[in-house]
């Protein structure tokens, strides 16, 4: 996956956009963060400062040197994607070879700073009014994906947790010239760019063969403008081949049993794993999974979340280590 990887060092940072293997599958963090409405918290002054007050030292460094300051501080109305510090270092700890050329690079640094900004002000007030999901375009032109859950298990909750692209919107700040929605992730605008599809992130990687084969030998090859936003668990390699004996080719060998087995890995809608809460979910097969969110990992069903939240244009993967048994 091209995860954006950034590094926090002397205030400023590395970033890698690539999809590689190496980081496709992130250490999985449970959800650690109560499940209830984001506060809101009014300040005063222009979109630096109010960064700057809040100890977003490191975001305030950045858009510093990429000349984004003064339009920042200037008149208009802005929406903020606020990445906090920790955020910063904790993809630094996934790669930091390129530091030199990032920094040394103010075009790419702007690139990625405006893909956390929206051209307009969305108002705290608007979110709770999000049905499931909505997209919104960001300055840099990629767009950003905000996620409101509000089912909590098996009954459903006037809690509400928001995402956008995946990163849980820890609390809100006012500004004299916009609003600034603090993340605890960085956002990649490769994430959502038209033709990074599910298809594509399980090809670029040599973890999902297996399901690669299976998706072309049923004629899955690319995104359909019919289907809705899905998530899928996606069985790695190694998964596929801890099955007992005969088990796969017997697969290979029966489509409307391999139709089957995919459809009991995939459910509709985009679930982030900030979104996810112990209790069943309803697969495309008709069946429901069980998912217990706890101090340890994800598990759904059988597996567990090993790689979670590859953002892609029709919704989100999750890497699992096992095949599904229902």
């Amino acid at each position: 996956m091209k995860f954006l990887v950034l590094i926090v060092s002397a205030g400023l940072f590395a970033s890698s956009f690539a999809f590689t293997p190496a980081n496709r599958h992130p250490q999985n963090v449970p959800q650690q963060n109560p499940k209830s409405s984001p506060p809101v918290a009014p300040s005063l002054g222009k979109i630096p400062a109010v960064l700057k007050e809040n100890g977003l030292t490191t975001l305030v460094d950045l858009i510093t040197k990429a000349g984004l300051a003064e339009t920042l501080s200037g008149e208009g109305s802005f929406t903020v994607w606020a990445p906090t510090n920790e955020a910063f270092a904790a993809f630094a700890a996934i790669d930091s070879p390129t530091l030199a050329a990032v920094l040394n690079d103010v075009s790419s640094l702007k690139d990625i700073l405006t893909y956390h900004l929206v051209p307009f002000k969305i108002s705290p007030t608007l979110i709770p009014s999000v049905h499931t999901e909505l997209t919104l375009p960001s300055v840099q032109g990629e767009i950003v994906r905000i996620n409101v859950y509000r089912k909590k298990g098996s009954s459903f909750s006037s809690e509400t947790v928001v995402t956008v692209n995946g990163g849980l919107v820890i609390t809100i700040l006012q500004a004299g010239n916009g609003v600034i929605y603090v993340i605890d992730k960085v956002l990649n605008p490769q994430d959502l760019k038209l033709g990074n599809t599910q298809i594509e992130i399980l090809r670029e990687t040599g973890d999902f063969t297996t399901l690669v084969k299976m998706f072309d030998t049923l004629g899955i090859t690319k995104i359909s403008d019919k289907i809705r936003p899905k998530t899928l668990f996606a069985p790695t390699d190694a998964a596929f081949q801890a099955l007992p004996s005969g088990v796969l080719e017997a697969l290979f060998a029966n489509k409307a049993e391999m139709g089957k087995l995919i459809n009991k890995h995939t459910l509709s809608g985009t679930w982030y794993s900030n979104g996810l809460v112990s209790g069943p979910l309803p697969l495309f097969s008709g069946d429901t999974v069980k998912v217990v969110v706890s101090a340890r990992g994800i598990s759904v069903g059988s597996a567990n979340i090993i790689g979670a939240d590859l953002s892609e244009t029709e919704g989100v993967v999750h890497v699992i280590d096992a095949v599904i048994q229902l």
